[in-house]
């Protein structure tokens, strides 16, 4: 067997293993958390611990205002990255780029939740243990030249919203501001 291929099926192992579990639909009792956009709308996040192949796995979405300001329409992979998650206070994952991106709804019940598998045992108090989120207050800088210091600036700060995606984003009328990509309209 060539390096390459050796090199290729480790990698794969690996990958595959550490990264992602499987797809599920998100339950009723799903922790939130989300935050505001300085210049109008919000990002969501709701998730779950859930046992997968005796592993303690994390399973949730993400959804973000309809109508996004031009500055934040691709911010919301760098919020989700600074995303903390806890369960009875002891952090159990950083970065919540595994969850399933989703439109905003009322509820998140049903929705086809990404998950991630933890290197950590599943125990039967995890299913009623206080699963908390963070995503910290973060400033998203848009001057083009970094040299500015008083360029245009947006913050994302957390929300008191049980919803913030529903928020109302972008004061331009949404047939400005929704964009497309590929044969998703978000």
């Amino acid at each position: 067997m060539s390096k390459i291929a050796i090199l290729s099926a480790v990698f794969f192992a690996i990958g595959s293993a550490a990264l992602a579990g499987p797809s599920v639909t998100l339950g009723e009792n799903a922790a939130r958390t989300g935050g505001d956009y300085s210049t109008g709308g919000g990002l969501s996040v709701a998730m779950e611990p859930r046992q997968i192949g005796g592993k303690l796995g994390l399973c949730g979405v993400w959804a973000q205002s309809n109508a996004m300001s031009i500055y934040t329409r691709n911010a919301a992979p760098r919020v989700l990255a600074k995303g903390v998650a806890t369960l009875n206070g002891q952090v159990i994952a950083r970065d919540f780029g595994f969850l399933n991106r989703v439109r905003p709804a009322p509820s998140y019940t049903g929705a086809p939740a990404g998950c991630v598998v933890l290197n950590q045992t599943w125990q039967p108090q995890f299913a009623s243990a206080r699963l908390d989120l963070r995503i910290p207050r973060q400033r998203i800088s848009l001057a083009s030249d970094s040299r500015r210091r008083n360029g245009q600036q947006v913050f994302f700060t957390r929300s008191d919203s049980a919803n913030p995606a529903l928020n109302k984003g972008s004061f331009l009328p949404s047939s400005i501001t929704r964009y497309t990509t590929g044969s998703t309209q978000y």
